[in-house]
């Protein structure tokens, strides 16, 4: 399922029901077709400004977000991201009226999220040395803020499973740095963990990817498994995603985000726009198990198991492994088949978060990680990321219509 580009909106119409029915639409200058462009960046400069000094706002709004890493130092990223919330925030409803009203003209209303989510992922190898600080920020403003979020369908924690996703690039977003989408999932019945993210083993396909200019717009279902990519480019990723819903927003496990009515929001109802999301089983269930998680430690929501492990198999079946994918040979060894006649084995877990390989694939002369996107060298084991140490790499031959791999040096061995 490609993704469905729009150069003008112009007779392009029923947009939210296209992306619920599963389409992912990208609008290309969205906001700037929705005049819209320079009053979000506008509130994005002035969070800087906040957080950083006029210079720093001044030089970043010359050069560009993708450069902001330039100018603020990486222990400084999460104050910052802080600083443009507060900008953004209080500006989360005209800024939304008027896009929703103009993408959805059909939808006579909407309920939408109250406070956005914005996005900074700076250059991987500046970040990885503040990986306490960034994931402290991520308990408070939830993953993929600032640093790369897993594969995740958005209502396995605490979101709406009859959302339209708004992910709206501010600067340029360039392959390597942005946003990851599984369409081959977006029916399938997964396993996740109680971190509502994808567990392993499971075999997700190549995702999609997208290189943006700022004020262009994907559009996706909250139902889409996506995620994002280990920032391995020189530039920064700056966007601000929205959730907005046509009807009540649906929430299958936990009610915890506030949902307002935008047409009470508007009005003189503007003090009770959270009652009408509120007014519903979901939110008196979730109200409930957040007040005995509070007495007894107790989570209350049931999640599919995660599957066993596979420990592989060696030596492994050649016509198991088609070109292009790969597979476990042991609990630590993997093996990717590059070509007809050439294989290479590689150390099974990603040194970023752990993903297997295994549940990975191969892109040309790299092995490709499945949860966030990263690319590994697959005759060196180098990423483009020099925080990661190579994977270790293993003998593989093809003998007698098998691989064999030699497990010297491993606990397999």
């Amino acid at each position: 399922m490609p993704a469905v580009e729009i150069q003008e909106i112009g007779s392009n119409r029923n947009l939210g029901s296209r992306a619920l029915s599963g389409e992912v639409i990208v609008v290309r200058r969205g906001l700037q077709q929705a005049g819209l462009l320079d009053e979000m960046l506008a509130a994005t400069y002035a969070g800087v400004r906040a957080a950083a000094g006029a210079e720093v706002a001044e030089r970043v709004a010359q050069e560009g977000l993708n450069r902001i890493h330039d100018w603020v130092e990486p222990e400084a990223i999460p104050s910052l991201t802080d600083a443009v919330y507060a900008q953004w925030t209080p500006n989360a409803l005209p800024f939304l009226d008027r896009l929703a009203s103009w993408l959805f003209p059909d939808q006579p209303h909407f309920y939408f999220e109250r406070e956005p989510n914005v996005r900074f992922h700076i250059p991987y190898d500046l970040a990885a040395g503040h990986r306490r600080s960034f994931d402290q920020f991520a308990k408070k403003r939830g993953q993929g803020k600032i640093a790369a979020h897993a594969p995740h369908r958005d209502w396995w924690l605490d979101c709406p499973d009859n959302a339209v996703n708004l992910w709206i690039a501010l600067g340029p977003v360039v392959r390597g740095n942005g946003l990851t989408l599984f369409p081959e999932m977006y029916d399938a019945d997964l396993p996740y963990t109680a971190k509502g993210e994808v567990t392993r083993g499971v075999r997700l396909g190549r995702p999609l990817t997208f290189d943006l200019g700022p004020g262009d717009i994907v559009l996706f279902h909250s139902k889409h498994l996506h995620g994002s990519e280990v920032n391995r480019t020189d530039s920064t990723r700056s966007v601000v995603s929205f959730r907005v819903t046509f009807e009540a927003p649906r929430f299958p496990l936990g009610h915890y985000h506030d949902y307002c009515h935008a047409g009470w929001q508007r009005g003189a109802l503007r003090p009770f726009a959270s009652w009408p999301a509120r007014m519903q089983a979901s939110y008196f269930r979730s109200l409930a198990r957040r007040t005995l998680q509070k007495l007894f430690g107790a989570d209350g929501v049931n999640r599919p198991a995660p599957p066993a492990a596979d420990p592989g198999r060696h030596p492994l079946p050649l016509a198991a492994l088609p070109v292009g994918e790969v597979r476990a040979v042991s609990k630590g060894v993997c093996v990717a088949r590059l070509a007809a006649d050439r294989v290479v084995a590689l150390s099974r877990h990603c040194p970023h978060g752990g993903a297997d390989f295994a549940d990975g694939h191969v892109d040309g002369e790299r092995v490709v990680c499945p949860w966030h996107n990263l690319e590994f060298d697959a005759t060196t084991g180098e990423s483009a990321c020099a925080a990661f140490e190579p994977l270790r790499r293993y003998a593989a031959t093809i003998r007698d219509g098998h691989v064999h791999v030699s497990l010297a040096g491993t606990d397999e061995a």
